[in-house]
């Protein structure tokens, strides 16, 4: 069984990564899948205030919240999976994360954003993509994919797309 990691952020893009894996699950890809989330660290001037404990439970009560409806509609699918919660910048973790548990590939959901715009806000994807192993394939899941349309479309774009159907 091929290993997944899927990182979420709770957008409706990272969603649409997750309906992927479930297409690939239902037309009999065997995959082992880990819903990853990271959360970005505190400033310091937080966490020198506030007892670590407390810390620690706010990115993991967060990162609950932002699996919760990948979580969801695999649970609906009947497809088991691991969640994760990490502290740090997302793309590192997600490269790290992908080379310790030995997947096979990583897929996750992308803006779709041009390339000036990607050098001027960033993009998670685009990071990850250059920090990866590159004996593991990214798999980027835009917005509005095909199979992401449907009963669980999570936009506006994604409605109107599978309305036109």
């Amino acid at each position: 069984m091929l290993k997944a990691l899927v990182p979420v952020d709770g957008s409706g893009n990272s969603l649409c990564a997750v309906r992927h894996v479930i297409k690939l699950v239902q037309d009999r890809e065997p995959l082992e899948i880990h819903l990853l989330n990271v959360q970005p660290p505190l400033p310091g001037d937080v966490t020198s205030f506030v007892a670590k404990n407390n810390v620690r439970d706010f990115h993991l009560e967060e990162g609950e919240k932002a699996l919760a409806r990948a979580c969801e509609l695999l649970r609906e699918a009947g497809i088991a999976f691991t969640k994760h919660v990490y502290v740090g910048h997302a793309a590192q973790v997600i490269a790290e994360l992908a080379r310790e548990l030995n997947c096979d590939k990583v897929i996750m959901g992308t803006h779709g954003r041009g390339t000036i715009t990607q050098l001027l806000m960033g993009s998670v994807s685009h990071e990850a993509i250059h920090q990866m192993d590159p004996e593991i394939p990214i798999t980027l899941v835009k917005e509005g994919y095909s199979a992401a349309v449907g009963k669980h479309a999570s936009s506006p774009a994604a409605s109107e797309a599978a309305a036109r159907r």
